[in-house]
């Protein structure tokens, strides 16, 4: 008696893909439908925004309580009317351009930028000059403080220094390697070779 097998056909298979095609339209068509969020805009529009730093070489240094700048010049950037600057309580400018560069003097330690009600302060500031390697001869020079460091070099003797410890190294080892191979040789020769003395 021979047995005939009928293989059923996966009814489940289209019912998984149906599913899965359903759920993947609903997600397409809610995030078309969802309100998307919107961010405030820029504080720049409606405030009077201001800003100022310095600049040596590269480097720039943004405006701040208790900081050390370095630079011969101020870059002051804003978005008000019109501003006054005030070095140390001393007028010292106005203008109504968005950008202003004014010189500055080595002995300011307090800025002040005004306008209508608005008011920016900072306080204990110290210039440098534009060069970032004169700060310590610039403490000692200008102000006549003597500073921590009780002996700094310049760049020219840092570079001679440099070269003779590279040559009096060279020295050193060649010295110390000729002397290790004249004794391994010296006692490689006693133990292999001998002298004969002739009369």
């Amino acid at each position: 008696m021979v047995k005939k097998l009928k293989i059923k056909k996966n009814e489940n298979s289209w019912v998984g893909f149906g599913f899965i095609t359903i759920m993947t339209v609903i997600l397409l068509i809610s995030s078309c439908i969802i309100p998307t969020t919107k961010a405030d805009p820029p504080p720049l529009n409606g405030d009077c925004q201001v800003y100022a730093y310095t600049e040596s070489g590269d480097h720039y240094f943004l405006l701040g309580d208790n900081k050390t700048l370095f630079g011969n010049n101020i870059t002051i950037s804003h978005n008000c009317d019109f501003i006054e600057i005030y070095y140390n309580d001393d007028f010292a400018a106005s203008t109504s351009n968005n950008l202003l560069k004014l010189p500055i003097d080595m002995n300011l330690t307090k800025i002040e930028i005004k306008s209508d009600n608005f008011t920016y302060q900072v306080n204990n500031i110290t210039i440098l000059p534009d060069r970032l390697e004169w700060q310590f001869e610039f403490y000692d020079w200008q102000r006549g403080e003597a500073y921590t460091i009780e002996e700094y070099i310049t760049l020219s003797a840092a570079t001679a220094q440099k070269n003779w410890a590279a040559i009096l190294s060279i020295v050193v080892v060649f010295c110390l390697v000729t002397q290790v191979y004249w004794h391994l040789i010296n006692a490689y020769i006693d133990r292999n070779y001998f002298e004969e003395v002739v009369r």
